[in-house]
């Protein structure tokens, strides 16, 4: 919910004033995950992928309105991000400081850049897809950020029931 629909509220509450004064920027934040499929984070990775698609399409629709759209897709930060999911082995490379993170960010704002992935092995993880097939490039991310503690063999795979259930009880 956070990644999906308060960044389209946010962007709908906001935009129209921005719109009138032909100026100003939406920054949203993605994720070096929004680039390929992610097994085992499967809705973060899909959440991503939203924000990268949203942001661009908006760009484009708007792109002679004197407002600015722009996507930050960082890799491993050095936040509480990690420890909050539980998934240190999703860090995947050396951290970012966050503020390296923004600096990198307000820099390729200003340059009128689209997005920017900030750190060049990042930038390459994310383009490594161009040149692999997705099942090379799932076979790959798979094996990176499957849980090492063997709970990726225990759990049941949820079928479309299951995951309507769980949609539910979210929205409500």
């Amino acid at each position: 919910m956070l990644n999906v629909a308060a960044v389209v509220d946010m962007t709908h509450l906001f935009l129209p004033d921005m719109l009138c004064r032909n100026s100003g920027a939406v920054i949203n934040v993605a994720s070096t995950a929004g680039f390929q499929p992610l097994p085992y984070m499967a809705v973060y990775g899909a959440t991503k992928a939203f924000v990268l698609s949203f942001t661009q399409a908006l760009w484009w629709e708007n792109r002679n309105s004197g407002v600015q759209f722009f996507t930050l897709c960082p890799g491993a930060t050095d936040t509480g991000f990690f420890n909050v999911v539980g998934a240190e082995e999703a860090a995947v490379g050396k951290k970012d400081t966050p503020e390296r993170v923004v600096e990198v960010a307000l820099r390729a704002l200003k340059d009128g850049k689209l997005y920017v992935v900030p750190g060049t092995q990042n930038y390459i993880g994310t383009q490594i897809g161009r040149f692999m097939t997705r099942k090379q490039g799932l076979r790959l991310v798979g094996g990176m950020l499957r849980p090492r503690d063997g709970s990726a063999n225990k759990k049941k795979s949820a079928g479309p029931s299951d995951l309507a259930g769980w949609m539910i009880q979210e929205v409500h």
